[in-house]
């Protein structure tokens, strides 16, 4: 192949809409405003996404060469005006504005360093110096937030009770462990260009992005890795966190800091599979959390119990290895395709990025608004009354999800029966396929619908009484996701536990998804209703992005306290319930409530039948909240020691203090 035939067959398997916009910024050619786009079916006809039209792909191609020859490497960054960054947002997203709009959706192509994240008003004051953050946990929001600080100055430490960084991406490490979005979405927005070699990365590659991240940005030397957080305490008299520290020889110690912001996520919690004579069993029972590279499927009978997204992930390999197979599915799940999952970043793709400047900004802005979410999530009463199911998009989703699995079998009857689900696409998590559905049609891979009764020495008994030997038992069941903070003990004003705050409000609560009334100057990092439960529409981007929003918005806060010269800042309960109550009555109009589509706890919802994880407002609409400090949603207050004159006495002066 000629290096000019590479060249435009790079072009031509290029997003081409993105094509466009990275050439209209680079060199402002008002022709390729001009020229036509085309809507094409992606995600099994769940969204639709914006191409050049044909009849104007050839001028487009021509376009690139003749920049790539005549400027190429020499070329400087144009940097936009607001008015035309605006004029290219609503080319990108084929819509006019409005400012509030606008506001948000410019941080979506992240031509700023650093889009997301707070600075001082003015000059750094020194009374920075005075104030430390302890943050728990160092994976994504972690290590985000630990930029946040440097940019900052101000002091911090993180503890991670594992011997590495990457959170989720440390602890999972099973056989084809890998990211369900996009390589160039799951990516933080100030680390440009990342040269991904999967479109859908590994567990590996993503573990060492986010150790890259934290060495380049200086996070790394603050970590003390196999240390973890066993209480908190607030103290009112100093505005201030009391820590209980231990290290992983047990020795433990107590810390002092302003501020605490719990990174610890969503998945650090592993379900432990719970069923009768699991413990009289003598074969080995490994929840994928604990598969490590000394595990082995080879030669081996093997269950693989849960049909989410991780034994929807790991079941090919084990497959691959296993002289038998059984996958218990108690629900069965919606499971699409996705465009390039377990492909190859190819030859033509990098080029791409590497020789079209800005390429990166507009292929990551196209591919996070390919329509309207809530087409999908919302009920549409006439559609039903005319005899659809939900909604006009979700039905279509439905129908062709439900091709997909009958093409994926071979149209097997057998197995159509057991995995077509009866309830409503988008009602719990999506998964991505990564050839489960063709895996079972294996001749060793057995589909198990009937209940696990109970283990036996050598095997499991499923309701029908039937009983397999089993040699090994792959607990592919999830995690705790309402246990945010769990097991640290945390206290607040007053001693209150959060636990026991939470457990009479309808489980975790936070407002934002980040600070919870009578806990001052504590942050919850992916906290309740912290992330939109829909991709889509105007945002900020893919979930780093969403955290970027999170930590610029803790940040504000601290910078509000520390040049306000305050001591402490609490959500009021105004603010705390104003939001709460919002999230609970939107949610009641959308899917994951409604009885019709969703039958029962999922991952979304949780055993108080709220929705717990996610948020239903839009992206546009939370991006909003977090961009802007409201001083009116907190208490700031300063320290009781530094008010008053008649008590010398200061009881955090045992403590270690962060530094």
């Amino acid at each position: 192949m000629t290096e000019n035939n590479f060249r435009r067959d790079a072009l031509a398997s290029s997003n081409l809409h993105a094509l466009r916009l990275a050439l209209l910024h680079a060199t402002g050619d008002p022709e390729l405003a001009q020229m036509k786009l085309e809507l094409v079916p992606i995600r099994s006809g769940a969204a639709f996404e914006m191409t050049i039209a044909e009849g104007d792909r050839e001028a487009l191609f021509r376009k690139a060469e003749a920049f790539v020859d005549g400027v190429g490497a020499s070329y400087v960054p144009r940097e936009l005006d607001e008015c035309e960054l605006r004029d290219m947002m609503e080319l990108a997203l084929g819509q006019k504005l409005t400012d509030a709009e606008y506001a948000v959706a410019r941080l979506m192509p992240a031509v700023d360093e650093f889009p997301l994240f707070t600075q001082w008003s003015a000059e750094r004051p020194d009374r920075a110096d005075e104030f430390s953050v302890v943050i728990v946990g160092a994976g994504l929001c972690g290590i985000a937030m630990g930029v946040q600080l440097e940019q900052l100055g101000i002091s911090y430490v993180i503890y991670e009770r594992r011997p590495d960084v990457g959170g989720t991406w440390a602890i999972n490490t099973y056989p084809d462990a890998r990211v369900d979005t996009a390589s160039t979405t799951y990516e933080y927005s100030f680390v440009k260009n990342h040269p991904w070699t999967e479109q859908f990365a590994r567990q590996p590659e993503v573990r060492g992005y986010l150790e890259m991240v934290a060495k380049n940005y200086g996070v790394y030397d603050n970590i003390r890795f196999e240390h973890e957080v066993q209480a908190a305490e607030f103290d009112e008299r100093s505005s201030s966190w009391a820590l209980r520290v231990a290290d992983a020889d047990g020795v433990a110690w107590d810390v002092s800091s302003n501020f605490v912001v719990t990174a610890t996520g969503l998945f650090s919690t592993p379900k432990k599979l719970v069923a009768d004579g699991i413990d009289d069993y003598a074969g080995e029972v490994i929840h994928t959390t604990e598969w490590t590279d000394e595990h082995s499927a080879e030669g081996k009978t093997v269950a693989i119990i849960g049909n989410g997204s991780t034994g929807v992930q790991i079941l090919a390999r084990i497959a691959d290895a296993a002289d038998q197979v059984y996958v218990f599915q108690r629900t069965p799940q919606w499971i699409a395709p996705r465009e390039g999952y377990g492909e190859a970043v190819s030859a033509e793709m990098r080029w791409i990025l590497d020789n079209i400047p800005h390429y990166w900004n507009w292929a990551r802005t196209t591919a996070l608004k390919p329509n309207n979410p809530r087409d999908t999530i919302q009920p549409d009463p006439q559609w039903q009354a005319s005899g659809g199911i939900f909604s006009k998009s979700n039905d279509r989703l439905r129908a062709n999800l439900t091709q997909y699995i009958r093409s994926q079998v071979d149209n097997r009857a057998d197995l159509v029966e057991k995995l077509v689900p009866d309830y409503t696409p988008a009602a719990r998590r999506p998964i991505v396929d990564n050839k489960w559905y063709r895996s079972l049609t294996r001749d060793n891979v057995e589909l198990v619908t009937d209940g696990i009764e109970r283990f036996t020495a050598d095997g499991i008994v499923t309701a029908d009484g039937t009983h397999r030997t089993v040699d090994l038992a792959l607990t592919a069941v999830g995690f705790e996701v309402t246990k945010w903070l769990w097991p640290i003990d945390f206290r607040g004003v007053g001693g209150v536990h959060i636990e026991e705050r939470w457990n009479k409000e309808g489980g975790p609560r936070a407002y934002l998804g980040l600070a919870i009334p009578e806990f001052p100057n504590l942050f919850v990092l992916y906290g309740p209703n912290a992330q939109p439960a829909t991709g889509g529409g105007i945002g900020v981007g893919g979930l780093p992005a969403w955290m970027e929003s999170w930590v610029g918005y803790i940040a504000r806060v601290i910078v509000a306290v520390i040049e306000d010269g305050n001591d402490s800042a609490e959500v009021t309960d105004e603010a705390f319930w104003e939001f709460n109550n919002a999230i609970d009555e939107e949610a009641g109009k959308l899917i994951w409530l409604d009885p019709k589509a969703n039958p029962e706890r999922n991952y979304y919802v949780n055993e108080h039948g709220r929705l717990g994880t996610s948020t239903p407002m839009s992206g546009l609409e939370l991006a909003t909240r977090l961009l802007h400090l409201n001083r009116g949603d907190y208490t700031f207050a300063v320290a009781a020691q530094h008010s008053s004159d008649t008590d010398d006495t200061d009881d955090t002066d045992d403590l270690e203090t962060v530094a």
